[in-house]
């Protein structure tokens, strides 16, 4: 399926800029499920790019001048394939994915919910690749049963924690919660960011879903649509959180109060 992404960022600002440093990650990956046909970055000042150390293909911009109004647009096609577990480790040691972070921290309930889990499944360390797909596939529908998809409920800032005892969240909660409890359970487990297609434009903000690593690859557990990342999903970034995959990062000098604007529009060309 060949996907056409625009995802358009406006910052605007009561008084004039000093100065603006912003970290992208809006480059998608090239890669066993995916390939880029064509990308564009428009931005109002020279990117300097650069891949972290979760392979993310990031931009840095460093706007000094006097402005009022920031516009980002990433944007082009993408070819993207149907779900295939990804065999490429990654530089980084898998223990590192073990680690727990202020955004993925864990909850009380979290803790319990995991523990039943791995009783239902008897789990012993077992090796058996169909015994762990399914007691993550329990994982993640008993997540959203728990903290139901609802809008408005949590923010960006949000931990899952917070979004656990709330009772409802979105992509970013239902995943932070999840590869808390995989890492819990000694799952290696990374947060992904990226964009999903629906065939009702019902999803127009950017996606995040989980990875984990399973025997020998990365296995996809999109919590949010109770399915795994296939044709209708696009890779943008890795890592451990929301904030080290999210699109935009950034602080400023000046420009008084801000008021920010996302839409990200997906269509399929074929």
């Amino acid at each position: 399926m060949i996907l056409t992404i625009k995802h358009t960022t406006n910052y605007s600002y009561s008084e004039p800029l000093r100065e603006s440093i912003q970290l992208l990650r809006l480059t998608p990956f090239n890669h066993h499920r995916q390939s880029i046909i064509e990308w564009h970055l428009e931005t109002p000042g020279a990117l300097i790019p650069f891949v972290d150390w979760f392979n993310n293909k990031s931009h840095l911009l460093n706007i000094n001048r006097q402005i009022n109004l920031i516009e980002i647009i990433a944007s082009g096609k993408v070819e993207v394939d149907k779900d295939k577990p990804n065999p490429e480790k990654g530089t980084l040691p898998l223990e590192y994915y073990l680690n727990h972070t202020e955004l993925s921290n864990l909850h009380s309930g979290m803790i319990e919910l995991s523990n039943q889990i791995k009783l239902r499944y008897q789990y012993c360390n077992t090796t058996d690749l169909g015994t762990k797909v399914s007691m993550l596939d329990y994982l993640s529908a008993q997540i959203l049963e728990i903290v139901p998809y609802t809008r408005g409920v949590t923010h960006s800032a949000n931990t899952a924690s917070e979004a656990f005892i709330l009772g409802g969240g979105v992509c970013q909660d239902h995943t932070h919660i999840f590869i808390a409890c995989c890492r819990l359970m000694k799952f290696p487990a990374r947060y992904v960011s990226g964009y999903l297609y629906t065939t009702d434009e019902s999803h127009t903000a950017s996606h995040a879903w989980a990875e984990v690593w399973l025997n020998n690859a990365w296995y996809s557990f999109d919590i949010s649509n109770q399915c795994r990342a296939g044709e209708h999903h696009i890779e943008m970034a890795y890592g451990l959180d929301y904030l080290d995959a999210g699109p935009i990062r950034g602080c400023r000098i000046g420009g008084g109060s801000e008021q920010i604007t996302v839409s990200s529009l997906v269509s399929n060309n074929q």
